[in-house]
């Protein structure tokens, strides 16, 4: 059975400081940016772990107006999940011995019901499902609590609950103060933190599509060593036989059977321009991008030098395969 405190007989009404605007509204974004973090952390962990294992290659080269199913599952299933702990979290701190969230905790508030008394949790679930009401008057729900008589927010005044200095309805009153305190340091805090998540949210905009082209470059740059031997055969042949050779001459592969990782089809033989070479078919990769894209090595007679492009993008590409 759940113990409802009663107020304390020496904090009358006269005693009682409510909690203005400002101390609510830092409090508020405290615990926006506590829950941000957490979130956005989660979110990027998750993302990375995506971009490591290749989950992320599944989007490729599908339409960005008809995302996959599971993606939209997962980001709804997500979205819920987190809804629901920053429910738990609003009502379980607040209907809790501090009766506060941390940010309240850090402005020296907390919230009780109308006759001072700690809230059991299914008034505090109901407090906070309250605040999508001043959400959706496009926060004057929040503004409200600078204007009325005892600090009430739209929220406040549904769920019949009011936001008070921690030391009001104890036996101590006298320790309520009606400055804004240490208001300055955490509006300095949460502005710090707001930067650093903005930050972080950049470095992981950057960060991870950067990794996928270096994971897709390394899965290139193995085509490329694997090819080596077939080059070196192709040179010998033009150079032994005064012509390219084409596949099943000299020891080279059928095309469909090229014997080289990351490959599909290999083509040896003349370019149109009358060059010597081999198209590469990649495929195998686990990349939607790379798989089912062209390469093209070219040997240049007067050199030696092998000449490589691609219809792959450049970002992908090594750099002596870049257009």
């Amino acid at each position: 059975m759940e113990v409802i405190e009663r107020p304390v007989a020496a904090a009358a009404a006269g005693d009682v400081v409510y909690a203005g605007f400002w101390r609510r509204f830092l409090a508020l974004v405290l615990d926006q940016l506590l829950l941000g973090t957490v979130f956005y952390a989660m979110l990027f962990g998750l993302a990375t772990i995506a971009a490591l294992t290749g989950a992320f290659d599944a989007l490729e080269g599908m339409d960005p107006d008809a995302p996959p199913a599971w993606l939209v599952v997962a980001y709804l299933g997500f979205s819920l999940l987190y809804l629901a702990a920053v429910g738990l979290y609003f009502s379980l701190m607040e209907s809790s011995r501090h009766q506060a969230t941390l940010g309240k905790l850090a402005l020296g508030i907390k919230v009780v019901d109308e006759e001072g008394r700690r809230l059991g949790f299914g008034r505090a679930l109901g407090r906070w499902a309250a605040t999508a009401l001043s959400y959706l008057t496009l926060y004057i729900g929040f503004v409200m609590a600078a204007f009325t008589r005892r600090k009430r927010a739209l929220h406040d005044l549904v769920a019949g609950t009011l936001v008070v200095d921690r030391w009001a309805y104890t036996g101590q009153p006298e320790r309520q103060r009606r400055e804004l305190g240490g208001c300055l340091l955490a509006a300095v805090l949460a502005l710090a933190g707001l930067v650093l998540v903005a930050v972080l949210g950049i470095v992981a905009a950057i960060a991870i599509p950067a990794y996928q082209d270096y994971v897709q470059r390394a899965r290139i740059s193995v085509v490329t060593a694997e090819t080596a031997t077939l080059r070196g055969v192709i040179a010998d042949f033009q150079a032994r036989e005064g012509r390219c050779p084409v596949n099943g001459e000299g020891g080279i592969r059928e095309p469909g059977a090229p014997g080289v990782l990351h490959a599909t089809r290999i083509t040896v033989g003349e370019f149109d321009e009358g060059g010597c070479g081999f198209e590469l078919e990649l495929g195998g990769t686990g990349s939607r991008r790379l798989d089912g894209g062209l390469m093209w090595w070219e040997l240049q007679p007067a050199s030696g030098n092998w000449i490589c492009s691609s219809d792959l993008p450049d970002s992908t590409l090594p750099l002596e395969c870049r257009g």
